[in-house]
């Protein structure tokens, strides 16, 4: 015999069956949300942790030049301590950390003249040999040089990579301290005329060196450049800060809305007071692929906003512009 049920309960049923699908789907949201936070918690505690760690090896920096000996000690108790480390959150930077440490034993030992000292920890720092680029190359040529291994030394100034940004300025010094004055000369010249490197620390360096070699009897170098890992040391005169706030102005113009915004020139480049402003549609990144609307001047000094009028080289301000279009 057939079980007939009430159409109250069936719906009922039903309903109860939607909602448990509900809150099913609810919890599973949730439960996704619930992960995605404790990540980013663990993101943030890392972050953290590493950035005490980077005060503590920058403090480990400056004490080193007063105390070398003293801090490699310290550095070697350091590392015992992070190898030893339990805490999952620490654990996370334990390997970024040991290898920090380091190298900064290698810069103390190549100030220090202790060459094949600073070679070993330098090997500690990247265990991997075979694929030896970038300021580990740099920093092994450097004491090399020092040993007289200039096989060797070529050899690592090849390997830091032609497109890494100290390439250039290492093979010049390369040059220079095996006495080709005029090999060095002709990179330091190439390195010289290039502006858009100019807010590289090397940039001014290798300028010295150049003004150096123009002299009669220039005094070479005997040294290749040791790229220091101190957390205080600026790589760049960087000018981020001014980009975002330029960025950010002339987006809140209202003839610049839903426009592509490009930094054409900066005072680093164009030796003016000035950045150069291009406002159009991009389909790229090339100037070819950029098509130019508007140009704006802003000076940096005062922050103070000109529409340039690119076709008759006529500056006007805002004002001036909106009255005149």
């Amino acid at each position: 015999m057939k079980r007939i049920f009430p159409l109250f309960f069936i719906l009922i049923l039903i309903f109860s069956c939607n909602e448990d699908a509900s809150k099913k789907k609810l919890t599973l949201e949730e439960t996704e949300e619930k992960q995605h936070m404790e990540i980013h918690k663990e993101i943030d505690e890392i972050s953290k942790e590493y950035e005490k760690f980077t005060l503590k090896i920058a403090d480990l920096y400056t004490e080193s030049e007063k105390n070398p000996k003293l801090v490699l000690s310290k550095a070697d108790s350091l590392i015992s301590i992070i190898k030893e480390e339990k805490d999952p959150i620490k654990s996370q930077i334990k390997n970024e950390s040991i290898k920090g440490l380091h190298y900064l034993k290698a810069e103390i030992f190549y100030k220090l003249k202790n060459y094949n000292n600073s070679i070993e920890e330098l090997y500690k720092f990247d265990s991997n040999s075979r694929f030896i680029m970038s300021d580990l190359a740099a920093a092994l040529a450097a004491n090399n040089l020092k040993l007289k291994n200039y096989n060797r030394t070529k050899a690592f100034i090849d390997s830091i990579g032609k497109n890494y940004y100290i390439y250039n300025y290492c093979l010049a010094n390369y040059y220079e301290s095996i006495g080709d004055k005029n090999e060095a000369l002709k990179i330091y010249t190439k390195i010289k005329n290039n502006k858009t490197i100019k807010h590289y620390a090397y940039y001014p360096w290798s300028v010295k060196r150049f003004e150096e070699l123009q002299k009669d009897q220039p005094i070479l170098l005997n040294e290749i450049y040791f790229p220091t890992k101190n957390p205080n040391f600026e790589i760049v005169d960087s000018d981020d800060e001014n980009r975002r706030k330029i960025f950010k102005m002339i987006s809140e113009i209202p003839e610049t809305k839903e426009k592509s915004i490009w930094i054409f020139e900066s005072p680093q480049i164009n030796d003016k007071d000035y950045y150069w402003i291009k406002v159009g549609e991009s389909n790229g990144f090339s100037d070819n692929e950029f098509k130019t609307e508007l140009n704006f001047f802003i000076y940096p000094k005062n922050f103070e906003i000109k529409f340039f009028e690119e076709k008759n080289n006529k500056l006007m301000t805002l004002k001036e512009w909106r009255e005149y279009k």
